[in-house]
């Protein structure tokens, strides 16, 4: 194929298309995630091994959390898990919206995470008895089937391989009950609704992302930024695999933003059999 040609195909997919992932599996970022942390504890007088990731990754992600918290899904819920529970400002949102009679659950692989979202509830006077933290993988979790009415996640599903993202749409439809519903938020590169003049300016900013991101180029500026740790999420098409189920029904969406990049935040329900 020449020059031109590859041009010519590349043109209308740029903005649209979803790179893999440059690492073997979702566990492999856990891995370097709390050996960094393990590392950086040393140094007693830092007292959070990530505190430009809590800042920068922090701020940049609240405008997509607080928007996709707000609707009457949450009230409605009496179980609900917050899978990938990060650095804890979306969970620490959760629990201002629920009640004591209302369980909120919260999921983490990386025992480094699940201590920060921990301590910044602690910090934040927000810790209570509903309010549970639990070590698991997000590929089979340690609960009934139908047991939540509710399953949240932010910032998890455009990180995960493509077979772990099938796995994960599976397991998140086992846990779920008949007509209970998953907020998911995700870079997203599904841009319907993206007003006319702005979606050009999307389009190039999810390709030159994604063209940094692609093979880990970008990988030596983000273990800068953030101690020795490269972020790993990227755009993808999560309505794609989500239809690929005959009990999850895409119901609405809201679009959001990640810093300059898109993001859509899926409100999703688990119909009968």
């Amino acid at each position: 194929m020449n020059f031109s040609s590859h041009v010519y195909n590349w043109l209308p997919t740029i903005g649209y298309r979803q790179v893999p992932v440059w690492y073997k599996t979702s566990k492999d970022t856990i891995n370097e995630f709390d050996t960094i942390g393990k590392r950086l504890k040393i140094l007693k007088f830092i007292p959070n091994p990530f505190p430009s990731y809590d800042w920068i990754m922090g701020f940049y992600e609240r405008p997509s959390n607080r928007r996709a918290l707000s609707g009457p899904v949450i009230e409605r819920a009496r179980k609900i898990i917050d899978v990938g529970v990060g650095t804890g400002y979306l969970l620490s949102q959760l629990v201002d919206m629920t009640d004591e009679t209302q369980e909120v659950t919260a999921v983490d692989l990386s025992q480094q995470m699940l201590n920060n979202a921990q301590s910044y509830l602690d910090r934040k006077k927000k810790l209570k008895e509903n309010v549970f933290f639990e070590k698991a993988t997000c590929l089979s979790l340690p609960w009934p089937d139908e047991y939540f009415n509710l399953y949240i996640s932010s910032y998890l599903f455009d990180l995960l391989p493509e077979d772990e993202l099938r796995k994960t749409i599976r397991e998140m439809e086992r846990v779920l009950r008949p007509d209970g519903y998953a907020i998911l938020i995700t870079m997203t590169t599904e841009l319907d609704g993206v007003a006319g003049v702005i979606k050009p300016v999307i389009r190039l900013l999810n390709e030159f992302y994604c063209l940094g991101y692609h093979n880990g180029r970008w990988n030596p500026l983000w273990k800068f930024l953030f101690a020795g740790y490269a972020p790993h999420c990227r755009p993808i098409t999560l309505g794609k695999y989500l239809r690929e189920s005959q009990q999850l029904v895409v119901a609405y969406t809201k679009l959001s933003r990640v810093s300059f990049f898109p993001v859509r935040i899926y409100y999703v329900r688990k119909t009968h059999d």
